[in-house]
C-alpha cells in the first residue's frame, strides 16, 4: 500500500508541475462522464429505478388489438374471460375512466377518476399509507358508496388530515366514504387522483355493453410465466371469443405490453429505442473523450522517454513505470469523473425541461432525473473505466519498448519521429473522426426526423385557438337532450362575448392525451370487408361551427351546421382518408364522390342509423398514437347522438378574432363566467391554448434531437481539437525534418501539403470508418424515424463535408506554422 499512496503522491506532483496538461484531460474527461451521468438519470428513472408496484416485471397491461395491431382498450368480454380462464394469469383487475365533479367547501373541482375493480390495486400490489384497499364486498352490485383518496387530493383538498377516514365526500349528487388514501405519486389508471368500486355484475349485462371497449387491464404473471408465454395464451382465447361472436369480434386479436412500457406510453418501443440510441451516442463520446486524453498521454509519454529511460537505467521495474502511468491515469479520470457528476448536476433542470416522454401514469416517478445512487455507481465505473481505457495505450507502449535506455543516444526531436509513434496517435485521431461520424448521422437523422413531425400538416389551425374541458354530470343532466340544451345555450353565450371569432364543442379534441372514441363501421352496398380487416373511424361528435373554429379544410359539401338536429336525416362529415378506406377507386383523388353516400356506425355488434355523408374535409391529425399516419375521422352532429352516453366531458374550443384577441387567463375568464350564468355548479378544467396542449406531442423526438444534437456538437469540437493536436505536436516534433527539407530544396507550399495531407489522410480514414458505425446507429433508430430512411446517403454525404470543413480548419493552423519553418534555425535547433 505504501507502494502505491507513493506514485499517487508522485502523480499528483507531476500533475501539478503541468496544470495546463491536467487541466485540458479533466475537461474532456468530464464532458464523457457528464453526459453519460446525465443521460444515464434518464434512463435509471425510466427503466431502472423500482416503482411503487409490486414484483413489477411481472405485472402487464392488456391491449385488444383491431387488425392485430392497431391498439384498443379492453372490454368487459375481454376481462371476465382472461379473469376465469387464463393459467398464465396469477390475477386480474379492471379500472374505467371517471370523472367527479367534486363538492363541499370552496369551489366545486373536476377530479379525474377511475372506477376499479376489487382486483385492480390488488393485482398492482400497491399499499395504502392510509386506511385500505376495496374489498371484493366493496365491489360487490349495490355495495356500500367508498372512495380512495389519491396522496395529493387528499393533501390539497383536505390538508392532509390522517382523520379523514370514514369521512363523507360529496362526488355529484352521492357522498361516498373514504377509506384509504394512496401513495403519493400514485395515479393508476388514467391519472387517477381519486377512485371507487366499479360495482358491475359483467356476466349479467347484454352483450353490446360487454363488449364496448374502454377500459384498463391488468393482470400479474404467474411466477416463472413469461411475457411470451401469456402472450399467446390471450391470443388462443381472443380468438375464442372471435369465433363465438363474430359480428362483434371479428378480426380482432389480443396483446399484453409490460407495465413499464404502459406507463411511458411507449407501446410501439419507439421511445425505448430513442434511449438506447441516446446512451449509444454518449458511449461514442465518451470514446472520444478516452481517444483524446489518449493522445495526451501518449503525446507527453514520448517527451518522457529519457526520464523513463533513465529510471530503468538506474534500476527502476518496468512494472513499477506501467503502475505509475496507470495510477496517474486514474488521477486525471477521477478529477474529471467529479466534474463530470457536478455537469450532470447542473444539466438536471435542462433534463426536466426537456423531458423524454409524456408518462400515463406515475409520472412523479418516471420523471424523477435526480442524481441518485445508481447513477453515482454508473459514473464511478464510467470513470475508472476511462481512466484504464485512455491510461492503457500509453502502459502498453513502455511495457513493449526495447532498450529504452538507447533513448538517452537519440536527440529528443527525433526520438518520436519513428513510424511506430505516430501511427499511434494517427489511429487515436482516426478513431475519434469515426465517432464523430456516427455522432454526427445520428444527431442529423434525429433532427430531420424532429423537424419534419413538428412540420407535418395537422389538417387544423392551432394559433389563436384556446381549449377547455366542461364535464356535464350525468345526474343534473340526465339525459341527452339536456346536454344538448346546454351545449346550445354556452355556445350562444360564448359567441356573443367581444373578440371571439367562432366557438364549438365535441367530445374529443384534436391528438387527445387517453383513450379517444374510434367506431367501427360499414358501407352501404359495399361487400363485407376481409376476415382480418375491422374498418375503424376517429369518432368525434361535435357542435355546429366547431370544424369552422378549428380551422380545418373543407373539400367538398358542408360543415355540420344547426339543420342537424334530432328528428332530422342523421347526417356526418368525413375526412380524406375514411373516403379513401370506404370507397376505394381511381377517382380516389375526387373528394366529392363521397357525398350523398351513407355509412353507419356499429357499436359492439349494434348497429346504428345509415348517415348520408355531406361533407368532406382535408385529413386532421385526430389520433396521438397513431400521429405520424392520417387515420380515418368523421364528424358526427352531437344532436343527432344514436347510443346513451354517460359521463360525458366536452371540450370547448374558441377561436378569437386576429388583433383583438384578449389573454388566455382574460378570455377564460369571460368563458367560466358564462359557463357558472348557466350553471353556477358546473366546473370548467383544463384551460389552455391549443399550442400548449400539443406542446408535449414532439416531447420524445424534440429530447432525442436537442440531446443527440448536443452530444454531435461536442464530439465534432473534440475530434476537431484532437485533429489539430496531433498535426500541432507532429509539426512540433518534425521541425528539423521539415527544416531539413526545405534546405534541400522544398518550398514553403511543400511543407504545406505535407501535413494537409496528413491530416486529409487521417480524416479520410476516419470517414470511413466512421460510416460503419453510422449505419449502425441508424439501425438503431429505424423505427424512430419519421419520413426520413436510416441511410439516407444526403446526410451521409452532409456530415462528410461538415466534418471535412471542420478538419481542414483544424488542419490549416499546424500547416501554415509547418510552411513557415526556418531552415537554418531548425538545423541549429537539431
Amino acid at each position: 500500500m505504501s507502494g502505491w499512496s507513493h506514485d499517487v503522491r508522485f502523480g499528483l506532483r507531476l500533475l501539478r508541475m503541468r496544470p495546463g496538461f491536467a487541466l485540458a484531460a479533466m475537461l474532456t474527461v468530464a464532458l464523457g462522464v457528464g453526459a453519460n451521468a446525465t443521460i444515464f438519470s434518464a434512463v435509471s428513472a425510466l427503466l431502472l429505478r423500482p416503482l411503487p408496484i409490486r414484483d413489477a416485471d411481472r405485472v402487464v397491461y392488456g391491449t385488444a388489438l383491431r387488425d392485430g395491431w392497431d391498439p384498443f382498450a379492453t372490454s368487459f368480454l375481454d376481462y371476465t374471460l382472461y379473469r376465469d380462464e387464463a393459467r398464465t394469469l396469477e390475477s386480474v383487475g379492471l379500472g374505467s375512466p371517471r370523472t367527479f365533479e367534486l363538492g363541499g367547501r370552496g369551489e366545486p373541482e373536476r377530479v379525474l377518476g377511475a372506477a376499479v375493480t376489487a382486483s385492480y390495486l390488488a393485482t398492482l400490489g400497491v399499499e395504502p399509507p392510509l386506511g385500505r384497499l376495496f374489498t371484493h364486498s366493496d365491489d360487490r352490485p349495490g355495495g356500500p358508496p367508498v372512495a380512495l383518496l389519491g396522496h395529493g387530493l387528499w393533501q390539497r383538498r383536505f390538508g392532509g388530515d390522517r382523520a379523514v377516514l370514514g369521512r363523507a365526500v360529496e362526488l355529484g349528487e352521492r357522498a361516498y366514504t373514504i377509506v384509504g388514501v394512496l401513495p403519493p405519486g400514485f395515479d393508476m389508471p388514467y391519472q387517477a387522483e381519486l377512485w371507487v368500486p366499479m360495482q358491475t355484475a359483467f356476466e349479467s349485462l347484454p352483450l353490446d355493453q360487454r363488449a364496448l371497449i374502454g377500459s384498463e387491464l391488468v393482470a400479474r404473471l404467474r411466477p416463472g410465466v413469461t411475457h411470451d408465454d401469456a402472450r399467446a395464451e390471450l391470443k388462443r382465447l381472443a380468438a375464442r371469443i372471435a369465433a363465438e361472436h363474430p359480428q362483434i369480434r371479428r378480426g380482432w386479436s389480443y396483446g399484453i405490453v409490460p407495465v413499464r412500457q404502459q406507463l411511458m406510453s411507449d407501446l410501439d418501443g419507439k421511445t425505448r429505442r430513442s434511449l438506447m440510441a441516446l446512451m449509444a451516442g454518449v458511449a461514442f463520446l465518451l470514446l472520444l473523450c478516452c481517444a483524446n486524453v489518449a493522445s495526451l498521454l501518449l503525446a507527453r509519454g514520448v517527451a518522457r522517454q529519457g526520464e523513463l529511460a533513465t529510471r530503468l537505467s538506474l534500476g527502476a521495474r518496468r512494472s513499477r513505470l506501467v503502475r505509475q502511468l496507470v495510477v496517474e491515469s486514474l488521477l486525471l479520470a477521477i478529477g474529471g469523473g467529479v466534474l463530470g457528476v457536478l455537469l450532470a448536476l447542473a444539466a438536471q433542470p435542462l433534463l426536466r425541461t426537456l423531458g423524454p416522454i409524456q408518462a400515463s401514469g406515475l409520472g412523479s416517478y418516471l420523471t424523477d432525473f435526480r442524481v441518485d445512487w445508481r447513477v453515482l455507481a454508473f459514473a464511478a465505473i464510467v470513470t475508472v473505466a476511462n481512466g484504464a481505457l485512455f491510461g492503457l495505450l500509453p502502459a502498453i507502449k513502455v511495457a513493449r519498448a526495447g532498450n529504452l535506455a538507447a533513448a538517452l543516444e537519440r536527440r529528443e526531436q527525433r526520438a518520436d519521429s519513428s513510424v511506430a509513434g505516430r501511427r499511434a496517435l494517427g489511429l487515436l485521431v482516426v478513431g475519434e473522426v469515426a465517432l464523430a461520424v456516427t455522432l454526427l448521422v445520428g444527431a442529423a437523422l434525429m433532427a430531420q426526423s424532429f423537424q419534419r413531425l413538428q412540420g407535418s400538416r395537422l389538417g387544423f389551425r392551432p394559433d389563436g385557438l384556446l381549449t377547455m374541458e366542461v364535464p356535464l354530470a350525468d345526474q343534473r343532466y340526465p339525459d341527452h337532450q339536456s346536454k344538448v340544451r346546454f351545449v346550445e345555450a354556452l355556445l350562444a353565450r360564448v359567441r356573443a362575448l367581444p373578440g371571439i371569432q367562432a366557438a364549438g364543442m365535441t367530445t374529443a379534441l384534436p391528438l387527445q392525451r387517453g383513450i379517444a372514441p374510434d367506431s367501427i363501421f360499414e358501407v352501404e352496398g359495399a361487400p363485407p370487408p376481409a376476415p382480418d380487416h375491422v374498418p375503424a373511424t376517429a369518432h368525434r361528435l361535435v357542435s355546429p361551427g366547431y370544424t369552422e373554429t378549428l380551422g380545418v379544410t373543407l373539400l367538398a359539401g358542408r360543415f355540420v351546421d344547426t339543420r342537424d338536429r334530432a328528428g332530422a336525416e342523421p347526417v356526418a362529415v368525413v375526412s380524406e382518408a375514411l373516403v379513401r378506406q370506404a370507397w376505394p377507386g381511381k377517382d380516389a383523388s375526387d373528394a366529392s364522390r363521397a357525398l350523398g353516400k351513407r355509412l353507419r356506425r356499429v357499436r359492439a355488434g349494434v348497429r346504428g342509423p345509415w348517415m348520408r355523408v355531406v361533407g368532406v374535409v382535408r385529413d386532421v391529425k385526430e389520433d396521438r398514437f397513431n400521429f405520424r399516419i392520417d387515420r380515418p375521422v368523421w364528424y358526427v352532429p352531437f344532436a343527432q347522438q344514436p347510443f346513451p352516453i354517460t359521463g360525458v366531458t366536452l371540450a370547448l374550443a374558441v377561436r378569437s378574432e386576429p388583433g383583438r384577441a384578449l389573454p388566455p387567463e382574460g378570455l377564460a375568464a369571460a368563458v367560466r363566467a358564462q359557463v357558472r350564468a348557466l350553471d353556477a355548479a358546473q366546473p370548467v378544467a383544463n384551460v389552455m391554448p391549443m399550442r400548449e396542449y400539443l406542446g408535449d406531442l414532439w416531447i420524445a423526438p424534440r429530447f432525442g434531437a436537442v440531446l443527440m444534437g448536443t452530444l454531435a456538437t461536442l464530439g465534432l469540437l473534440i475530434a476537431a481539437v484532437g485533429l489539430y493536436g496531433l498535426l500541432a505536436y507532429a509539426v512540433s516534433r518534425r521541425t528539423a525534418e521539415i527544416g531539413l527539407r526545405m534546405a534541400l530544396g522544398a518550398r514553403p507550399g511543400d511543407a504545406l501539403a505535407l501535413v494537409l495531407r496528413d491530416g486529409a489522410v487521417l480524416v479520410g480514414g476516419g470517414l470511413v470508418v466512421g460510416t460503419a458505425g453510422a449505419w449502425a446507429i441508424g439501425r438503431l433508430l429505424g423505427g424512430s424515424l419519421h419520413e426520413v430512411k436510416a441511410g439516407d446517403p444526403l446526410t451521409f454525404a452532409a456530415v462528410a463535408a461538415v466534418l471535412a470543413a471542420v478538419a481542414l480548419l483544424a488542419c490549416a493552423l499546424p500547416a501554415r506554422r509547418a510552411s513557415r519553418i526556418d531552415p537554418l534555425a531548425a538545423l541549429k535547433s537539431d
